[in-house]
Parts: structure tokens; C-alpha cells; sequence
């Protein structure tokens, strides 16, 4: 995971380098990491209002059902991921 993590770093980092001007790429170098962002934005904005949606009849501040299975909902795995819970 820490190889992956590392890879993504070093790839990001040369396109950050390109997008400075320092090379005759730049201008393919901006434009990908614009698509970038535009991408990630887009697919977790997705995501929010998937989740809101399916969340749209519990009250604000009111603890999940016993009953539901919050394991199976995306953003919630992906916080518990992040945390490290």
C-alpha cells in the first residue's frame, strides 16, 4: 500500500513540476491535473448526494437503526479507512 501511495506521490509531484512553466508540457501538464481535480470533484459529489439521498428521511442527529448495516454504505467504509478504525 505504502508503494502505491509513494508512486501516486511521485507522479503527482512531476506533473506539479511540469505545470510550473519549467517545461515545454506544461500547458499538458495543467491540463491533466485540472481534469484531475474536475474528476475527483464530480465523483464525490456524486457520492454526497447518493448518501444524502438515501439518508433523506432520518431525522439530523439521530443515531443509524440497529438493524441497518452501515458497512455497506461507501462514504462510511471510506471515513472508517481513513481513521483507521
Amino acid at each position: 500500500m505504502r508503494r502505491k501511495v509513494l508512486a501516486w506521490t511521485l507522479f503527482l509531484g512531476s506533473l506539479l513540476l511540469l505545470s510550473l512553466a519549467a517545461t515545454p508540457y506544461s500547458r499538458a501538464a495543467d491540463a491533466a491535473l485540472i481534469s484531475l481535480r474536475l474528476t475527483l470533484l464530480i465523483v464525490l459529489s456524486i457520492l454526497v448526494v447518493r448518501e444524502r439521498w438515501r439518508n433523506r428521511h432520518e431525522l439530523p442527529g439521530r443515531v443509524a437503526a440497529a438493524n441497518s448495516d452501515v458497512g455497506d454504505r461507501f462514504l462510511q467504509r471510506c471515513r472508517r479507512w481513513y481513521h483507521g478504525e
